[in-house]
């Protein structure tokens, strides 16, 4: 797969998946871009790729906030004047449940729905044809799970937004597709895990609620999530649209 000088925007690449799909992505000669809240995460981040291809910008941005990914955007376009590849993968977790309160729940959709729309809504602007679009969701949109009722409600949503603006943005050639992972051992969930199960990485890749509960009896890596967003974003998937790729070790194919 080949992204020569193609310009990918990531948000939330400070971290987790989302920086190890950024490092990828420059790897392959790709001009990143990190839209991050967190200046400390973006800022190591960007200096880890520079010290590699040179090819890396982190701009510090709240996804939630349509001033802040207006300012991004507008940044974007004096260095590079377009947008070929987004990736949609901030996303925030919740397990309040039923306890959880209106503010919660005004927080998690105002990031995993309404943050997703405005980077799409402002990078479509940059995007020509054969751009596309890999948003990042879950199988916990998919599922029912204990206490998740905020998060899989946006994830759910997400699903169906993918299809959504496959749809009206097919006419422009630009296509959307989304990645839903199933349990991956990035700092975010190995700090919930430990939260609540109290549980390492050995014990994890067994246990039925994370990789006991798939064929492969383990979870995944960050890398192998990346893998899954580059192909989508690639040549390779030129007539995939619309389509959520679950990489979960057959966890929701049983």
């Amino acid at each position: 797969m080949d992204f020569q000088r193609k310009v990918v925007v990531i948000t939330g690449g400070g971290n987790g998946i989302g920086a190890t799909t950024a490092i990828k992505f420059a790897k392959k000669g790709a001009f990143v871009v990190i839209l991050e809240k967190n200046v400390k995460d973006g800022l190591s981040i960007e200096k880890k790729i520079n010290s590699i291809t040179r090819k890396c910008l982190f701009i510090h941005t709240d996804i939630s906030s349509e001033n802040s990914v207006k300012n991004a955007i507008d940044i974007i376009y004096d260095n590079y004047k377009n947008i070929d590849i987004l990736i949609n993968n901030v996303g925030v977790f919740n397990d309040s449940g039923l306890n959880a309160s209106v503010e919660e729940w005004s927080h998690i959709l105002n990031v995993n729905i309404i943050g997703t729309f405005l980077c799409t809504k402002y990078s479509r602007k940059l995007m020509k044809e054969d751009s596309n679009i890999v948003n990042i969701c879950s199988i916990s949109g998919m599922v029912a799970q204990e206490n998740y009722l905020l998060y899989n409600t946006t994830k759910a949503a997400l699903i169906n937004m993918t299809k959504c603006l496959a749809m009206d943005l097919g006419k422009y050639n630009i296509r959307v597709n989304s990645v839903s992972p199933g349990t991956v051992w990035t700092n975010n969930n190995e700090y919930h895990i430990r939260k609540s199960h109290g549980i390492s990485k050995k014990e994890a890749d067994i246990h039925p609620d994370f990789g006991g509960g798939n064929f492969l009896q383990r979870v995944a890596e960050p890398s192998e999530i990346a893998n899954a967003i580059l192909f989508l974003a690639s040549a390779k998937s030129s007539f995939i649209t619309g389509e959520n790729l679950v990489v979960d070790g057959g966890y929701t194919a049983k």
